[in-house]
């Protein structure tokens, strides 16, 4: 399986790749994840490292890496799905996420589908906010989030 743990600003993360790109990107992550060792699995591991380094300097505000979305299902694969959509430096809301999904009511739902989120970061949770402000609740720490938020320039709204 082409999967490596790796230290950044935001704490130790775990890659895990499959030959349709990573699969899981998640803080202290001993799951077994899905990920397979396939030649292109592994190059997928080297482009995500090299483009979350360049992401943490500030250089990156893009990711080019493929991601395996095949573990999507229902509502929750249409947020992250819309969740991609969130440009560096901008933020939602859970309830615009939602209305964005195709649900404006499923605000809560939302805040699911972020918990759940396997790739991290690549398919940005971190751009998700509260309405009322406060950067909401995140799986890496709220330090992790402020950090992001912080590197791409962006507050939670108010």
């Amino acid at each position: 399986m082409s999967r490596l743990a790796i230290s950044s600003p935001v704490g130790e993360l775990t890659i895990v790749t499959t030959s349709a790109g990573v699969s899981r990107l998640w803080w202290n992550d001993a799951s077994d994840g899905v990920g397979d060792d396939t030649l292109l699995a592994q190059q997928h591991l080297e482009q995500t490292c090299a483009e979350l380094t360049e992401y943490f300097a500030g250089n990156r505000k893009t990711f080019d890496v493929g991601i395996d979305r095949s573990t999507r299902r229902g509502f929750r694969g249409e947020v992250l799905g819309e969740l991609e959509n969130v440009p560096y430096g901008e933020v939602v809301s859970y309830g615009e996420l939602a209305a964005r999904a195709g649900r404006p009511k499923a605000a809560r739902a939302v805040g699911t589908a972020m918990a759940t989120n396997p790739v991290a970061i690549i398919v940005p949770c971190h751009r998700v906010v509260r309405s009322t402000g406060g950067v909401g609740s995140f799986g890496g720490g709220l330090e992790a989030k402020k950090w992001l938020l912080a590197l791409e320039d962006k507050q939670p709204l108010s």
